[in-house]
């Protein structure tokens, strides 16, 4: 391996030559040489310069390096990879692997491409499914494009009761780098095919109120025929003479209309062939179905309502109490696994965090440790917690973190994490903690050296090292 050739690529990468860190990257090492960083790097910037095959090429490699770990990450770029060619079959294979790497952190990456792949291919059902599990994914941190993409799915079923409630959701959990005008559009698809006009109009201009968003020609379509829907029924509104009211036709069995619809069909009910006698025991058994029926829906409306009452209040108690998904100690799980993958770290940070905070936190956390919550004061939206680390070579280590809200506002996600060294466990074992603390600081920095940077499931490759190094001299 050629250290220089390896820093230049990566100084490179982060530039955002990608041309020159893709050259340097394969010069780094012997085409025979293993080495899974390297290949994994190389194959985002090659990414990056549209290079598809050259860039799926590079991914298998990295795979072969089977010390390298990260094949969840690997295996969805793969996928990426093999679906910009055009190996739509490939492309699903991949993204199927790399949901089963169960030490995967953002496994709805690889549902979203599997979803895309599948609906490429024409397989609504099992496209939809993917798009499900995307939504349903609690490291997912904007849903709302997976719902609307299974919304879409339900229209091409021809479910679009369920489109309307799917696109609805997606836009509650609506973030700001999701595409509203989008999900009105396909809203407006939705409730034209449930035989809905007006609300259909309505979707439809919300979508192109700003002049932005251009309706595709399905959308369109719909669109225009959901006008002249309304159009026509406000024509035949107007013809119509003034309190003029449509005439029903004439029953010759009651002219006068005073019985309307209680009088029988002869034709079909075999009324007047019944006797006096059939008619008063038919009559008795229609008494006895009324009482057996009598307000029975009603009570049962009640009890739901009494139900959900009491479910949501419950509910809304424990939100007040602290309760989230996912909890405060799976969110300080999740990102103390994340920096010993070395994989994305976004899904368990508050949503405010700037960059520096970020990589503060990232730098704070130690690789292959397991956190502890050993006290917590906590409220309806933020709480504060005493942390017991145990350590990867040995001993333990008191933090106090802070949680907030993540964005959804359902579970939990880490603000701020930092040393206590008031604790009584601060690095406490039975061996040389002088030793050990180099030994982690060397750890720390080797892994955060080679961490991949990529916007989504690349390995990063940034100023982690120096920080981490730099808080474990510290600590």
């Amino acid at each position: 391996m050629n250290a220089q050739y390896l820093d230049q690529a990566r100084s490179a990468y982060r530039a955002g030559d990608f041309s020159a860190a893709a050259q340097m990257f394969a010069a780094a090492k012997d085409p025979s040489e293993i080495a899974g960083e390297v290949d994994h790097l190389r194959g985002n910037a090659l990414m990056k310069l549209g290079l598809w095959n050259e860039a799926a090429e590079a991914y298998n490699q990295a795979l072969t390096d089977t010390a390298y770990g990260k094949r969840g990450a690997l295996h969805t770029n793969l996928g990426k990879a093999y679906a910009a060619s055009g190996s739509l079959d490939a492309a699903a294979e991949s993204f199927r692997e790399a949901v089963r790497d169960t030490t995967y952190a953002t496994p709805y990456k690889a549902y979203l491409g599997l979803g895309n792949a599948l609906l490429a291919q024409g397989n609504i059902v099992e496209a939809g499914t993917a798009f499900r599990q995307a939504a349903i994914d609690a490291a997912n941190p904007a849903p709302a494009t997976a719902l609307s993409e299974l919304a879409g799915c339900f229209i091409k079923l021809g479910r679009p009761g369920d489109a309307v409630e799917t696109y609805r959701t997606a836009l509650d959990f609506a973030g700001p780098r999701d595409d509203t005008r989008a999900i009105n559009a396909g809203l407006g698809e939705a409730l034209f095919a449930q035989n809905r006009p007006a609300d259909a109009v309505d979707a439809f201009t919300t979508a192109t109120s700003d002049g932005i968003y251009q309706l595709t020609p399905e959308q369109q379509t719909a669109f225009q025929q959901a006008q002249d829907a309304l159009d026509a029924l406000s024509a035949q509104r107007a013809m119509a003479p003034a309190g003029a009211t449509a005439s029903a036709p004439v029953d010759p069995l009651d002219p006068l209309g005073k019985s309307g619809a209680l009088m029988p069909d002869p034709s079909d009910t075999g009324f007047f062939d019944m006797s006096e006698a059939e008619l008063i025991q038919q009559d008795r058994q229609e008494v006895k179905v009324r009482r057996k029926k009598r307000h029975t829906g009603l009570k049962v409306f009640l009890v739901l309502i009494v139900v959900l009452i009491l479910a949501a209040g419950g509910l809304g108690f424990a939100y007040t109490r602290g309760l989230g998904f996912p909890s405060q100690q799976d969110a300080l799980t999740g990102l103390f696994n994340a920096v010993t993958d070395g994989t994305d770290v976004s899904a368990y940070l508050a949503p405010n965090l700037d960059d520096s905070a970020r990589s503060l936190i990232e730098s704070t956390v130690p690789e292959g440790a397991t956190p502890t919550i050993t006290a917590m004061d906590q409220s309806m939206t933020s709480s504060t917690a005493e942390v017991e680390v145990q350590l990867s070579l040995g001993g333990t280590q008191t933090y106090k973190v802070e949680f907030v809200r993540s964005a959804n506002y359902i579970g939990w996600a880490v603000a701020s994490i930092e040393i206590d060294f008031s604790g009584s466990n601060n690095v406490t074992d039975g061996s040389d903690t002088t030793d050990d603390s180099a030994a982690a600081t060397d750890d720390t920095a080797t892994d955060a050296d080679a961490a991949p940077a990529d916007g989504a499931d690349a390995a990063g490759t940034d100023g982690a090292a120096t920080d981490a190094s730099t808080e474990a001299d510290a600590a």
